[in-house]
């Protein structure tokens, strides 16, 4: 394939300008090669489109355009404008991060011991900031691009695209459904003497995420979101408050572990699963008014996720460890009173806003399939009116129902929510990212360089294939043991 910038120029200035950013970025020898090799007449559409990319992200001279310069997009008037701050964006990144993850990773270091859990706890934490910059130079690169499957579109053409359109909106669909049926059990554990069945909580819950996702922006959640952010920290905080009277000094901790191989994987696959949020990278970004901002969103939310992650577990595992009364997620050791109201309460909210975030990308993805094949095509996004939020308002209720239907119709769906946890986020948080950095920046990197995204796409792929298995082995186990289809008697 013959890249972009090899294509000779009749107008001398740009030949300049272009051979002196190929002298910033490429070695000095592929210019020279380039203006002198012929161009063939019929391009192919990759080539094509892949030139289309370069205009757009870079100027004449070669310096990268600024992240909210986008004069050729030719989706700009559909999609949200740029109108996002830092500090929106970290806040939006907490709160998507800490979310009821958090609350399972004391029962991943009872499983894996101090020495297992911390070490697992900051390789994920340091692994997945790295991977954050990867998507983060790719975004600098190409500023139009709002997402992975438009960013596989740009690197592998088509196929690229609908190979990773389904596995990351597969995995989306995923997590609303998960948070719909947290919320619903949350709700059901909360009123358990009332003895109302759980799919009556479950339309609850869809209820409230429905009212919730008429936000039609993340710009618009982030006045929301410090809520949920609230919401999750003081349950934490409960928790740590209460440890200490409910394991009564009878916790006993160990430095390594003796779990099992399976268990083992189970539980380092709990904490990994709180650090992913790389999925929505690209959507964050698309909603920034500066692009260069997000390193600091970035390093600010997982440096914040990561110490309400290690102080939840240090202190529930160092008193409630191997007592018999750790839980997960930890919030149910509060069994009774008015703090576990609070709790149940706390933890409604925060799934409701949080799960949002997730469904509005969902939605818009749903949206641009179906409306054009309907109402013959999109109405821009600075249209306000009833006919715009009513359209907004179908795609999102048709969104949320299907989560219902799916999180009512398999009994085993917490289980199976770890299938796609190995299978997915691993390959979305480690793999995919690393494996963009490699596409763009190879020839611009040196040897070393390389060793970075090379061991975060070894990591990933020894998640997915190791992980898998003990997921499934715990999908079997969950099968045997679970209801039937809208069952009034779901349990956590």
């Amino acid at each position: 394939m013959r890249l972009p910038w090899k294509k000779a120029s009749v107008d001398k200035d740009a030949d300049l300008q272009a051979e002196d950013y190929s002298m910033k970025l490429k070695p000095h020898n592929s210019i020279e090669a380039a203006v002198e090799d012929p161009v063939d007449e019929d391009e192919t559409p990759f080539e094509k489109s892949f030139e289309d990319a370069m205009k757009e992200s870079f100027d004449i001279s070669g310096r990268s355009r600024s992240s909210s310069y986008d004069p050729n997009d030719p989706d700009k008037e559909y999609v949200p404008p740029r109108k996002m701050s830092w500090w929106m964006l970290t806040m939006l990144m907490c709160g998507y991060m800490v979310g009821i993850g958090v609350l399972s990773i004391p029962s991943a270091f009872q499983t894996l011991g101090w020495v297992g859990g911390i070490f697992v706890l900051t390789g994920a934490y340091f692994i997945t900031t790295a991977t954050g910059y990867f998507l983060y130079y790719m975004g600098l690169r190409y500023p139009t691009v709002r997402s992975y499957a438009s960013m596989s579109r740009r690197l592998w053409g088509k196929p690229g695209m609908y190979f990773t359109a389904f596995i990351a909106y597969s995995y989306f669909f995923a997590l609303l459904t998960s948070d719909l049926l947290t919320s619903s059990l949350t709700w059901k554990n909360m009123l358990q003497k009332e003895h109302i069945c759980t799919v009556a909580f479950a339309a609850i819950a869809y209820a409230m995420m429905l009212l919730a996702g008429q936000a039609r922006s993340l710009f618009e959640i982030t006045y929301i979101i410090l809520v949920a952010i609230t919401f999750i920290v003081i349950p934490i905080i409960l928790v740590c408050v209460r440890s200490p009277v409910i394991g009564a000094g009878l916790a006993k901790t160990y430095a390594s572990s003796s779990a099992s191989f399976y268990e083992g994987l189970t539980a380092s696959m709990d904490i990994i699963f709180a650090f992913t949020g790389h999925l929505i990278y690209f959507e964050f970004m698309a909603e920034l008014k500066r692009v260069e901002d997000f390193p600091l969103a970035l390093w600010l939310s997982q440096t914040f996720s990561y110490a309400c992650y290690l102080t939840l577990s240090a202190v529930a595992y160092y008193y409630l460890g191997n007592t018999g009364k750790m839980k997960s997620p930890v919030t149910l050791v509060i069994k009774h009173g008015a703090l576990h109201y609070v709790n149940d309460v706390f933890m409604v909210i925060h799934v409701t806003i949080a799960g949002t975030i997730g469904g509005n990308v969902l939605s818009r993805a749903v949206q641009w399939g179906f409306q054009p094949l309907i109402a013959g095509g999109l109405r821009k996004f600075r249209d306000g009116s009833i006919r715009n939020r009513l359209w907004w308002l179908l795609w999102t209720g048709l969104t949320y129902g299907g989560a219902f239907l799916v999180a009512e119709l398999i009994p085993f769906f917490s289980s199976f929510i770890g299938i796609m946890t190995s299978l997915f986020s691993s390959f979305l948080t480690f793999m995919v990212p690393s494996a963009f950095y490699f596409w763009e920046f190879w020839h611009e990197t040196r040897w070393y360089q390389k060793l970075l995204p090379f061991f975060c796409f070894l990591v990933g792929f020894l998640m997915l294939t190791l992980g898998s298995y003990g997921t499934f082995k715990s999908l079997i186990v969950a099968i045997e043991n679970t209801g039937k289809p809208f069952s009034c008697h779901r349990k956590f």
